[in-house]
């Protein structure tokens, strides 16, 4: 009997323990994820899901640098994080690669890029347009499921092509100075 309410005892322990877990982080913050650049400073990441796992509130701020924060409501989930230094200032970005919830998969990248350590600019990112996916356009063939990379000084989007005889395309980018910050524009885009 003792030994039969020992174990009962134990079992529900172990189920409110994991309910516990399970309620923390459905609807809270997953853990802080901190990216170390190469200047020594420390980028710092955290998502929250107050809506349902399909949305994500992403915070990213640069430890040690006061004000230095951007904040992102609704943006699509965190599926990767890359940090490279793409126009070569000897300052590194962060790139956080998100993907839509649904068939598409459809990939972004939230980009900030650092200000030589002083404070953090938004990376801006060009949606990809309707005519842009058409005939001879850089994302022919486009209907999601994107996969990131850095590669040297360029971000890399590479997707399975929906027709023709190519199975994939790949998509360069190269980073510029904007008006209000920093933008992303198509270098090349191939087919293989």
């Amino acid at each position: 009997m003792k030994k039969n309410v020992i174990i009962a005892t134990v079992a529900l322990m172990l189920s409110i323990s994991s309910a516990v877990a399970y309620s923390q982080s459905a609807g809270g913050a997953t853990p802080v994820k901190k990216i170390k650049t190469k200047t020594g400073k420390t980028f710092v990441i955290l998502e929250t899901h107050p809506q349902g796992q399909s949305l994500s509130d992403i915070s990213v701020s640069l430890e040690g640098v006061p004000r230095a924060e951007m904040k992102y409501k609704d943006a699509e989930p965190i599926n990767k994080v890359l940090i490279g230094d793409l126009d070569w200032d000897g300052f590194d970005e962060l790139y956080i690669t998100t993907t839509s919830a649904g068939s598409g998969s459809y990939g972004n990248i939230i980009g900030i890029a650092s200000n030589k350590d002083k404070s953090i600019s938004r990376v801006y990112m060009p949606a990809v347009e309707e005519k842009e996916m058409k005939p001879g356009g850089p994302f022919e063939g486009y209907e999601g499921h994107d996969s990131f990379a850095i590669s040297g000084n360029s971000l890399v989007r590479t997707f399975p092509v929906k027709s023709g005889k190519a199975k994939t395309r790949t998509v360069t980018y190269n980073l510029k100075s904007g008006e209000a910050g920093y933008i992303l524009y198509v270098k090349t885009s191939k087919v293989y």
